[in-house]
């Protein structure tokens, strides 16, 4: 297939697969007593139809099941990014069950391009995304950095070190510039206060997906 067809499809299923989403979401099961108002996230089916056919296209000339796997990372993080704007959460029920998949589908990925280190890189760069997350959370004494954000930089560090080390220092730097960036816009135009809370899990996402695209 070509790269046009192959991003066609995907940016199909990134279109189904975000409905699926967004009606999934709307059920309110990932909210809980306390939680904001609940959020119409409008936004999920465009974003999701549009990131899916990029990262496809992105992984056209890699191995299948590469861009099959491209599009599953993008409908599992927009899900969780609209879980995280909204309620401030990244739910272990998603994260947890992913791991063991994701290295699954990598290794499956390693099996079609007989690429083994890859999947050892990508094993190692997840645990080592991990622990960096993990002591940048207890540095913060539990007040920046939440334990989702731990368990979705494992995963993150997992599937982009699949393909190399630089696309997760890459992805690393980059979250925590869009999250800067974003921080002191709020501040400069007075929509927050130093204190305020921000959805860290959103930019995590935005810069893996980023970075998955232009392997």
């Amino acid at each position: 297939m070509t790269p046009i067809l192959i991003a066609l499809l995907g940016a199909l299923a990134g279109l189904v697969g975000g409905w699926g989403v967004r009606a999934r979401l709307r059920g309110g099961g990932h909210r809980m007593p306390g939680d904001p108002p609940a959020q119409p996230a409008r936004w999920i089916i465009p974003v999701s139809c549009v990131a899916a056919g990029v990262t496809a296209y992105g992984l056209a000339d890699r191995v299948w099941p590469m861009p099959v796997i491209g599009v599953l990372a993008v409908l599992v993080g927009v899900a969780l990014a609209a879980i995280d704007v909204e309620v401030h959460r990244l739910p272990r029920l998603i994260t947890w069950p992913s791991y063991p998949i994701l290295v699954l589908l990598l290794a499956a990925g390693s099996w079609a391009s007989g690429d083994w280190p890859a999947l050892r890189r990508a094993v190692t760069a997840g645990l080592v995304t991990w622990l960096v997350y993990y002591l940048l959370h207890v540095a913060a004494r539990r007040r920046g950095l939440g334990r989702g954000d731990v368990t979705l930089a494992g995963l993150i560090g997992m599937l982009l070190g699949w393909f190399s080390w630089p696309a997760v220092l890459v992805a690393t730097y980059l979250t925590f510039v869009l999250a800067g960036l974003w921080a002191g816009a709020l501040l400069v135009s007075r929509r927050a206060e130093r204190g305020t809370r921000i959805a860290f899990g959103p930019f995590m996402i935005a810069a893996a997906l980023a970075l998955l695209a232009a392997q």
